[in-house]
């Protein structure tokens, strides 16, 4: 009976011990057990109601329509040009623009002409001093104001553009140029080129243009710089450094700086007695004026 007693007491202690080493292996898990994250489901949203991104929104150049002086009344704010010689038989529809004229409005601009219609002079608009004009030769829409593209309807061609732009002396020996010049711009969208006219006299460039409070900017990899130098004044330039006729201007960013490239010829006789026309080429500087270099022949101080 003592026997019996003494093995159920001791059975008790073992499952004592058993239990309590269960125990404290539950409660203190070994350096190398790592628990697995639990994955959290993601709800799946059902089509109609998954988010909408808005798309993008396509601008589209303004359309400015240009209609005969006799087709429109007169625009209350419009810019009286009447006595600048040209007649604004086209002109376009905002405060600022010319006011249209006909020859009975301003006779002295408008007067009977018998040109054919193929070659009647491209329509001339007028842009208010405060308007920022940018020029792209090379685009389909050339044309920005107020940094909106800009198609013109009612003309075959691009109007030519006119602005006035400051001036800055640049050389005692040039002509006295006001301080405001007006200026023209023509685009030919076949060739892809901007013609820059100051007092009869036109540069091509083909390089991007921006006026805006009456200066005249060009566009090079290091910025916009100011052009200070019209085409007019960049001929005078070359002449006097050289006795020429001007055959050709080109404004054109060299090195990123902005120069006139002119093209001329000079004609005389060979040791005074041999006909003779040879080319001349010069580089001026489009902010100072100053020359940077004259290509001509070597043989061409024995023509005279």
């Amino acid at each position: 009976m003592e026997k019996k007693i003494l093995s159920i007491f001791a059975l008790g202690i073992v499952s004592l011990v058993g239990f309590s080493l269960v125990k404290a292996q539950t409660k203190m898990p070994s350096p190398e057990m790592k628990v697995a994250p639990v994955p959290v489901p993601v709800p799946i949203l059902p089509p109609e109601t998954q988010p909408v991104l808005p798309l993008p929104i396509k601008e589209k150049p303004i359309e400015i329509e240009l209609k005969k002086s006799t087709e429109v009344p007169k625009i209350e704010g419009c810019k009286d040009l009447c006595g600048d010689g040209i007649c604004q038989e086209i002109v376009c529809m905002a405060i600022g623009c010319p006011c249209s004229e006909t020859p009975q409005t301003c006779p002295q601009d408008c007067k009977p002409e018998e040109i054919p219609p193929s070659l009647k002079p491209v329509p001339v608009i007028s842009l208010p001093a405060q308007a920022k004009l940018e020029i792209f030769p090379l685009k389909e829409v050339p044309v920005k104001i107020n940094e909106k593209e800009v198609e013109f309807k009612g003309t075959e061609v691009p109007p030519t553009i006119s602005v006035e732009v400051k001036t800055m002396p640049i050389s005692p020996l040039v002509e006295k140029v006001p301080p405001l010049v007006n200026v023209t711009i023509e685009i030919d969208k076949e060739t892809k080129v901007a013609k820059i006219e100051s007092e009869g006299v036109k540069a091509i460039t083909t390089e991007t243009l921006k006026i805006e409070e009456k200066t005249l900017k060009i566009e090079t990899p290091k910025g916009d710089i100011q052009v200070n130098v019209l085409p007019s004044v960049a001929t005078q330039i070359a002449i006097l450094k050289y006795p020429q006729e001007i055959k050709e201007v080109e404004l054109k960013v060299v090195n990123e700086k902005p120069i006139y490239k002119v093209e001329g010829r000079k004609v005389g006789k060979l040791f005074w007695i041999f006909p003779i026309e040879i080319s001349v080429q010069t580089q001026i500087d489009a902010t100072e004026g100053k020359i940077i270099q004259v290509k001509k022949p070597w043989w061409s101080f024995l023509v005279k």
